[in-house]
């Protein structure tokens, strides 16, 4: 070849090396965004406080009166890295995504400003328990403190008002116990309620109560979040099981106050927003003026307030003589107007094995995606299972993929501006795993 010749080809060997070189950096690009999903150049490196959690010790508590927390390592298994403060004076939104006060009862006033101050400028916080209720000499000062931060007023209640905390409705915080699942509590010298209505957890006592405490709030402070729960995973309660629980109160807590995601796996299948089911009850009289039906619609209501399980009980002497059929049609086709899932007592029991074999989970893998994994540990299949996912923040638009060739694909359901989504599952197999990518689209905020 003479030098005019490869005068000749070398703009072209350098067009192509630089064309090389571009489609190399634009594969590396979109490598990047398959594992962190979409986002804006100015957001690469961006850290991101809404996964640093903090657990505040006063330093200046009297003797005796804080007690360390043994939950600190739970919640770095959770993901989060968790911090200890000596003082809230400083927090910092933009460095701390939420904040944890358990059993705090003596919280100076230098302090308290500091956690509004913190709240005001778009912080989470998670008190749990008695906050702020004794000075420093360790007297009682009672429970203004906590009143004004939760908008509500505070009680005192004694063993037979506090034997366990229920789910009562579903939210961000019930989301971690079943429908009507109780954690029964040990007393405490002071165990606080709160008069609120419809919350998510209530207590209950040895009598039963229409009007029972609230055991949770959840409430908006300034830009931030603030969420109370009436114990904590310190807290005495009666078996192992249920202290397990109460740490997954705190988690769930701890998510919708920092903005972080939480998941879980609905009650009933298909989404269902209750149950319904047909049983059968030696103890109900056949008497002639017996109004079997408002029993019934009393069960419907209250399931479907706490998306719990009506059961339509039916004596054995009118199975027998078909007194309530034309009652009990019109109880099931209500049920199915209320979007209920109808079952029967085997179909029942099935499902309540398959979802209990189902574990499901949620990690941020980027500014605008997360991973669902979800493992089946049964020994049968799986179907028809709905996971919520509470993205803690508003929602334009999401979309799902699956992260692994030839698995099947889920569905996503998302109402716009909302901060949950429902992600319905294909067919688990038996001791399978599986996993998606969630990529979604945050509302604009007011600010914005």
């Amino acid at each position: 070849m003479s030098l005019s010749d490869g005068a000749l080809y070398r703009p072209l060997v350098w067009s192509l090396a630089t064309a090389l070189l571009g489609a190399g950096a634009l594969l590396a690009v979109q490598m990047i965004s398959a594992v962190v999903g979409p986002f804006r150049l100015a957001q690469l490196g961006e850290h991101d406080p809404r996964g640093v959690i903090a657990l505040f010790r006063d330093a200046h508590q009297p003797v005796g009166a804080a007690v360390r927390s043994p939950f600190g390592h739970d919640l770095v298994e959770a993901g989060r890295s968790v911090r200890e403060l000596t003082s809230l004076r400083d927090l910092d939104s933009a460095k701390v995504g939420g904040v944890v006060l358990s059993e705090l009862r003596v919280l100076r006033d230098d302090e308290a400003a500091g956690l509004r101050n913190y709240l005001a400028g778009g912080g989470g916080a998670v008190l749990v328990g008695s906050i702020g209720v004794r000075g420093l000499d360790g007297a009682w000062l009672g429970y203004e403190m906590m009143r004004n931060l939760l908008g509500a007023e505070v009680l005192v209640l004694d063993e037979d008002r506090a034997r366990a905390i229920v789910a009562n409705r579903r939210g961000p915080i019930a989301s971690a116990l079943a429908p009507r699942q109780r954690i029964g509590v040990i007393q405490d010298d002071v165990i606080p309620g709160v008069r609120v209505a419809d919350s998510e957890l209530r207590w209950e006592g040895a009598q039963a109560d229409p009007d029972a405490p609230a055991a949770a709030l959840r409430r908006e402070f300034g830009k931030g979040r603030l969420a109370w729960i009436a114990v904590g995973p310190e807290h005495e309660v009666s078996t192992a099981a249920d202290r397990v629980l109460l740490r997954r109160v705190l988690e769930a807590a701890l998510a919708w106050s920092s903005r972080t995601p939480w998941v879980e796996v609905l009650p009933w299948p298909g989404g269902a927003s209750f149950a319904g089911v047909v049983e059968p009850d030696a103890s109900v009289g056949v008497a002639a003026d017996a109004r079997p039906e408002r029993v019934w619609t009393r069960e419907i209501e209250a399931a479907e307030q706490d998306a719990g399980l009506a059961r339509l009980r039916v004596s054995a002497a009118a199975r027998r003589h078909g007194s309530t059929e034309a009652q009990l049609a019109d109880a099931i086709g209500e049920l199915g107007h209320r979007r209920a899932w109808v079952a029967t007592r085997s179909e029942l029991s099935t499902w309540t094995r398959q979802r209990a074999a189902v574990d499901a989970s949620v990690r941020r893998a980027g500014p605008r995606r997360i991973v669902v994994e979800v493992s089946n540990f049964g020994r049968s299949a799986a179907s028809r299972v709905v996971l919520r996912v509470f993205l803690n923040e508003p929602v334009l638009r999401a979309e799902v993929a699956a992260t692994e060739l030839l698995q099947s694909a889920a569905r996503v359901q998302l109402r716009p501006n909302a901060e949950v989504l429902d992600l319905f599952l294909p067919p688990l197999d038996p001791r399978a795993n599986a996993a998606f990518s969630l990529d979604y689209e945050p509302a604009p905020s007011q600010d914005e």
